[in-house]
């Protein structure tokens, strides 16, 4: 649909080229056969209210004070006429000259008049723009209302006429008369201006027969003044971007031996400092080619957008102060810091009109618009834990289940138990959890509690416990994971109710996590099997009745 758009406007254009004048010949040869009959109409109503005027000033002369005042009245109106008469003679002899641009008028200062004379010219293309229709429209109206008056007044003089064949008295037939004379005085008058405004009306209309050739004066006027200057303003405001554009460069080398912090700070300093100044000098740069272009239009409309921008800008300036600051690094969240943001904690890694936060332990980063870290308050981070847990860490939860982390992102955390089954939890939620990581650090221990009968009280705190531990560190010597065992200790812990309970432990380091259970099981066969060889009692609970 454009495609074809725009090859009618090109076909447009180059028939008003080559084929406009052809065209405008041929309505000039139409139009000139009825300029001398409407320039001969308007001077025959021109002549008629000429002769009006002469007798209505001798009237005046000779009339009484009571018909003065009404005499000069109908002189004042007939003079407005006869002006009227005269610019539209004047018009349609000069043609579509338009004589507007030659009427002057002189005032006394009035400063709110010229404080508004720089918004004049965008009013007055706004209304040139719909000048003519206007003018049409209002013409239009006249000729349909006159031409109701006429229609009123030629029956008004038929209905007195009808009464002057009924009249009897000659004192009410003189009446009758002058009155009758009266209406078509009027009808003769709203005839002329009737035709006064269909002439007026048809030398509108009739510039806007060579549509071609208004084309193309309009194509070419453009392009030869406010196109070249809008032309020539964007070259110098791009010219002015680019020249900045290189200071920054240059203005942004780094030191040897400066800090990267400081780099940042500057470099961020003289990127914002440029960019205003930047825009100002473009903004400048464009006025000044508006002005020496002499292009009041586009002067008045650029002090109207930067008086608007002003405006604006005059309730946001306190913010974009306060988000100046955190650009510059200087508010009270800065780069490399550690800012808690939805229950989590994330290193701020840049401060730029989209923040990033990014947490080590976590997959993903946050973006976060500069208006959203207004309120945040950042501190060092030091060598703090950033998660709980890591990729591939075992947790052992307060109810005894063992999981494996699978993955860890800014909104989830999924974990797996050693079976297979898998289960998320959100990472704020995670991050709140209380639970032990048995893969940060290098060992983890294994305890059990085992219990032998007092019937063995006297061995209970030296041949009992070195057995057992002796026995554990041996099945644990024969398994896949033997070389992952740190130390193995056996002690006596308490004389329990109906046994002396002995305390196992089993240090191992943190590669063999997934046989946390394993060796829980091993501890337990290894202290019966040292029970059974060495016939020791096993204890169970008693359960007492007392009767009563």
């Amino acid at each position: 649909m454009k495609n074809n758009i725009s090859i009618r406007i090109l076909v447009t254009l180059l028939i008003s080229f080559y084929f406009g004048p052809v065209f405008a010949q041929s309505a000039v040869d139409a139009s000139n056969s009825n300029r001398s009959e409407q320039l001969n109409i308007i001077q025959a109503v021109l002549d008629s209210k000429l002769a009006e005027r002469k007798v209505l000033r001798e009237r005046i002369l000779v009339a009484g004070p009571d018909d003065v005042a009404e005499l000069e009245a109908e002189l004042a109106e007939t003079n407005s006429e006869i002006s009227e008469a005269r610019e539209t003679f004047e018009q349609l002899a000069v043609g579509s000259v338009d004589l507007g641009i030659f009427n002057t008028t002189s005032s006394e200062f009035d400063w709110r008049t010229e404080m508004t004379q720089v918004m004049m010219p965008i009013i007055r293309n706004l209304q040139a723009l719909t000048e003519k229709p206007r003018k049409i429209e209002a013409l239009r109206t006249q000729i349909q209302t006159d031409s109701e008056k006429l229609l009123a007044a030629n029956e008004a003089v038929a209905a007195i006429d009808e009464s002057l064949t009924l009249a009897t008295d000659d004192v009410t037939k003189q009446s009758l008369t002058e009155l009758q004379a009266t209406w078509k005085d009027t009808a003769l008058e709203f005839g002329r201006s009737i035709d006064i405004a269909k002439v007026r009306l048809e030398n509108l209309q009739k510039n806007d027969g060579n549509i071609f050739q208004s084309i193309k004066s309009g194509v070419v006027g453009f392009i030869t003044g406010r196109g070249l200057t809008l032309l020539i303003a964007v070259i110098s405001a791009m010219t002015v971007w680019y020249l900045s554009k290189f200071l920054t460069k240059l203005l942004l080398t780094k030191s040897r031996g400066e800090a990267v912090k400081t780099f940042r700070t500057r470099q961020r300093l003289v990127q914002y400092a440029f960019s205003i100044f930047t825009v100002l000098l473009m903004a400048i740069a464009v006025i000044v080619v508006f002005y020496v272009r002499g292009d009041v239009l586009l002067l008045g409309a650029s002090f109207l957008i930067a008086g608007a921008t002003l405006l604006g800008l005059r309730h946001a300036i306190p913010k974009f102060i306060a988000e100046a600051r955190l650009l510059l690094n200087l508010g009270s969240i800065r780069e490399d810091e550690r800012v808690v943001y939805n229950g989590l904690p994330f290193r701020v890694t840049a401060l730029n009109m989209h923040t990033i936060l990014k947490n080590p332990e976590l997959t993903g980063v946050i973006r976060l618009p500069l208006e959203n870290m207004m309120g945040m308050v950042s501190r060092p981070a030091g060598k703090e834990v950033w998660f709980p847990a890591s990729k591939g860490d075992y947790i052992m939860l307060s109810d005894g289940k063992l999981l494996e982390v699978l993955e860890q992102t800014t909104e989830l955390v999924q974990l797996q138990n050693l079976v297979g089954t898998k289960t998320s939890v959100p990472a704020a939620d995670f991050y709140g959890m209380t639970f032990d990581n048995l893969s940060r650090g290098d060992n983890f221990a294994i305890t059990g509690t085992f219990g032998v009968g007092y019937t063995h009280q006297s061995i209970s705190n030296d041949s009992i416990p070195m057995k057992l531990k002796e026995a554990v560190a041996k099945s644990l010597a024969n398994t896949d994971f033997n070389e992952h065992v740190v130390s193995v200790a056996v002690e006596l812990k308490e004389a329990g109710a109906s046994s002396l309970d002995y305390w196992v432990c089993v240090t191992m380091t943190s590669a063999a996590v997934r046989s946390y259970f394993k060796v829980s099981r091993i501890i337990q066969q290894a202290c019966v099997d040292t029970c059974t060889r060495e016939n020791w009692d096993i204890p169970y609970p008693q359960l007492t009745i007392h009767n009563q």
